[in-house]
């Protein structure tokens, strides 16, 4: 299963095959695990809010 970390204060992610290599990044590499948050590749980004369209009441 896919991860991705998403920097929480610039516009930024990353994909990792696994999640141990997603936090080794992060931690090594990316300043800290705290700056980063880390979270399988397909979910949803944490406060996103879906909006849906309005139905067409023509």
């Amino acid at each position: 299963m896919a991860y991705k970390i998403t920097h929480v204060s610039r516009a930024q992610e990353i994909r990792f095959p696994t999640q141990a290599a997603a936090e080794h990044y992060a931690d090594r590499l990316g300043g800290g695990l705290d700056k980063w948050q880390v979270r399988e590749a397909g979910a949803e980004t944490p406060g996103a809010v879906s909006i849906a369209e309005p139905a067409n009441r023509g």
